[in-house]
């Protein structure tokens, strides 16, 4: 009977004895294993892939900003996240994803910007009317301002007019909607038109009946539609002369 029990205490202590050695051998295994991953320059990043159709943004650009990133000696202690902030926050940049390929590449696909108009003369307006801040450099866009918050309704109405001048053979320049949310065109061909809050379409549709018929055309200034019927209409040299009498005034006053 002691034999029996002695054995079976020996084959436990036996068994306890093996399992304990394979779990400190496989608990060893996945520290070396940790450590080789995360060791400093033990697998570097050593592909970028840019991809994406970009007319604006320099695919070094992207590289370089990557590359500032301090973990990408280490592919493994790279993370996707940091990679996708980094490259989101350069100025032509729409959207960005960002994948890791075994062994050592990283794969960047970035979205561009579609550019559609300035705005507020020191920035730009994608195409979804969301602001961004880039160098354009010299190019003819129309220019829309007004209120940051209404950027999108005023990239919306400026399609919307457009729609409606461009067949009659009028062109936008610029449009703005002031802070009290009243609307202003400026054609191609200089002149203003001032078209209030309200019935937009129709005081527009004013303007592209009556205008062929005004004499003179060549001196107006601007044309002021905030009626309900009828408009008014400025004259350059009117203008000139109201300039001038402001002139005056200030002159006046600092004497």
């Amino acid at each position: 009977m002691t034999s029996a029990v002695t054995r079976t205490r020996l084959a436990f202590i036996a068994g306890l004895t093996f399992f304990l050695v394979v779990l400190s051998t496989l608990l060893w295994g996945l520290w070396l294993l940790v450590a080789w991953m995360t060791a400093a320059n033990q697998v570097p990043l050593n592909n970028l892939i840019v991809q994406g159709e970009h007319h604006y943004l320099s695919r070094d650009m992207v590289r370089e900003t990557v590359l500032q990133l301090p973990e990408v000696g280490n592919f493994f202690a790279l993370e996707v996240d940091k990679v996708q902030q980094q490259v989101q926050a350069l100025p032509w940049v729409y959207q960005t994803s960002v994948r890791k390929q075994w062994p050592d590449t990283l794969r960047v696909y970035i979205v561009e910007q579609q550019v559609a108009s300035r705005w507020n003369q020191d920035a730009l307006l994608n195409t979804q009317g969301e602001i961004f801040r880039a160098n354009l450099g010299e190019t003819s866009l129309v220019s829309l301002s007004g209120p940051d918050d209404e950027s999108a309704r005023v990239l919306k109405e400026y399609q919307r007019l457009t729609s409606l001048l461009t067949p009659k053979g009028y062109q936008i320049e610029s449009v703005h909607l002031t802070p009290r949310l009243s609307w202003e065109l400026t054609l191609e061909n200089g002149i203003k038109l001032l078209l209030g809050r309200e019935a937009i379409t129709a005081r527009l549709q004013r303007f592209i009946d009556v205008y062929p018929g005004i004499e003179e055309r060549e001196r107006v200034a601007y044309l002021d539609l905030r009626y309900d019927t009828g408009l008014a209409v400025g004259w350059k040299q009117d203008e000139e002369t109201d300039n001038d009498q402001e002139r005056g005034k200030k002159s006046d006053r600092r004497a």
